[in-house]
């Protein structure tokens, strides 16, 4: 949205390409503490356009004012706007319904009539205790289990809508990968589906959704049983080398159907090209 000429408010998710040489408004209320993609939007718009970054601490929860400040603090090192300044007067109500239907569309659209209804309730049950707009809608999936525990298919649909959208701004720190060992991505969530989503273009099945840093981009893809089994090894409390990872699944009794240690090699580097898994590259 343009404020005047050569300044513009950013709206997030970002949806629309951003004209270069400009000076861009962000508020707190969006970029406070993230990381992963949305930081690093923001930090490529940087390189041909100016910030400033407008905060709202009137509308920051009191139980949370104190890590907000100091999130605030790390956010200014990075994001360095040309200035900061206090933001206009707004209606925090007003901005979370705005932020369902930008973290849900298709929830809000599948829910129809109800949605506005939906919503409400959510925000009237749930107090606000954030300074992040999107956390406020953590507990959404939850809550939408609880009134329709017979509409799977719609609680299933908020969930994979939700997960996309927390990868998108949780600050992941991956560090520096240990050598010759192997790590999941910390940004992996996996996401079953037991109906079909037409809406999302997806077949029922698991499937994985993590931040890829070196693509600035969330990755999914469907994970087939012997995928699903290498990730199961690497949540357990030891460390594997490439090498003991395969060994270790190929010998192990709890799938059915065996593979050869090529197949299990091509699974493997499958997971690592899309990041769901890391490692040093030999």
């Amino acid at each position: 949205m343009s404020i005047d000429n050569g300044t513009s408010q950013l709206s997030f998710p970002l949806r629309a390409e951003i004209l270069q040489g400009r000076t861009l408004i962000v508020r707190d209320l969006d970029v406070v503490g993230v990381g992963s993609l949305r930081r690093q939007q923001i930090q490529q718009l940087q390189a041909q356009n100016n910030f400033i970054l407008q905060t709202h601490e009137s509308l920051i929860a009191s139980s949370v004012h104190g890590i907000y400040q100091a999130e605030l603090l790390n956010t200014l090192q990075w994001l360095r706007p040309l200035r900061t300044e206090s933001g206009p007067p707004l209606k925090i109500d007003d901005l979370l319904k705005d932020s369902f239907a930008d973290i849900f569309p298709h929830t809000h659209t599948a829910l129809g009539f109800m949605a506005s209804r939906v919503r409400d309730l959510y925000l009237q049950d749930m107090q606000w205790s954030s300074w992040l707009l999107q956390d406020h809608w953590r507990y959404f999936v939850g809550y939408l289990r609880q009134k329709f525990p017979e509409k799977k298919d719609l609680f299933e649909l908020a969930h994979w809508e939700w997960v996309r959208a927390w990868i998108e701004v949780q600050p992941f720190d991956v560090g520096a990968l240990e050598p010759g060992v192997v790590s999941l991505n910390p940004s992996l969530q996996v996401v079953p589906l037991t109906i079909e989503q037409p809406v999302l273009g997806r077949d029922k099945g698991l499937y994985a959704l993590v931040y890829c840093d070196q693509k600035a981009t969330v990755t999914e893809r469907a994970l087939d049983v012997f995928e699903a089994h290498i990730l199961d090894l690497l949540q357990e409390d030891r460390k594997y080398s490439r090498q003991q990872v395969v060994q270790r699944a190929q010998l192990s009794e709890e799938i059915g159907t065996q593979l050869s240690a090529q197949e299990w090699e091509k699974r493997y580097l499958s997971l690592r090209n899309d990041a769901i898994i890391l490692s040093e590259k030999p």
